[in-house]
């Protein structure tokens, strides 16, 4: 992963399905998460991997085991990641919801020393951004498993690290050695039942 990271992955496009749709659906979803939101953020993420569990079953066990090992544990010691979390989504549901408008999730990860949640208010959605710093991990997702297509795409000035991503890529403005390019970003369409 390079010094900076702006995605989705499977994890935060569920919240993006959860929180979207037709009004009525974002609401009712916005009451049922408001019931549960004090119980253990694994155990939440552990009903959204099983069958009859009474939420949409769309997470899958390695995702429930990376979100607990890593996210809430090895990768922000001290950062009190679960109770910020709670408290970010807390509050922008609660606002979503005040609104009458739809949540989209992003996840920034940048050389910063920060765990924080932004929540902005546009005319047409919530967007939430959990901003995080760098795993403490370096490598555990190599380049070659990110092949899931984000819906996102960055325009940059290329760099190394365009070369070690499965991603093609198209020059916008020709530049020598670094050109200015855009690509679709990707992510790991799979986690490992760790």
């Amino acid at each position: 992963m390079p010094g900076y990271f702006v995605g989705k992955g499977y994890q935060f496009k569920m919240l993006d399905e959860q929180f979207g749709g037709d009004e009525a659906s974002f609401l009712a979803a916005y009451d049922a998460v408001l019931s549960r939101i004090d119980q253990s953020l694994s155990q939440l993420a552990q009903n959204h991997a099983t069958s009859g569990s009474g939420v949409i079953d769309e997470l899958k066990p390695g995702d429930v085991s990376h979100f607990e090992r890593h996210w809430l544990g090895d990768w922000w010691p001290g950062k009190r990641v679960e109770e910020v979390l709670r408290a970010g989504y807390r509050e922008a549901i609660q606002r979503a919801k005040n609104a009458r408008k739809p949540i989209e999730s992003l996840w920034v990860c940048a050389r910063e020393n920060r765990f924080q949640v932004y929540i902005c208010e546009g005319p047409r959605q919530i967007t939430v951004i959990v901003f995080t710093p760098e795993p403490k991990e370096p490598g555990h997702q190599p380049a070659a498993s990110l092949t899931e297509d984000e819906p996102i795409w960055v325009v940059k000035v290329h760099d190394d690290d365009d070369e070690k991503v499965n991603a093609k890529f198209d020059v916008l403005v020709p530049g020598g050695d670094e050109p200015i390019i855009v690509h679709r970003l990707k992510y790991r369409p799979d986690q490992p039942d760790e």
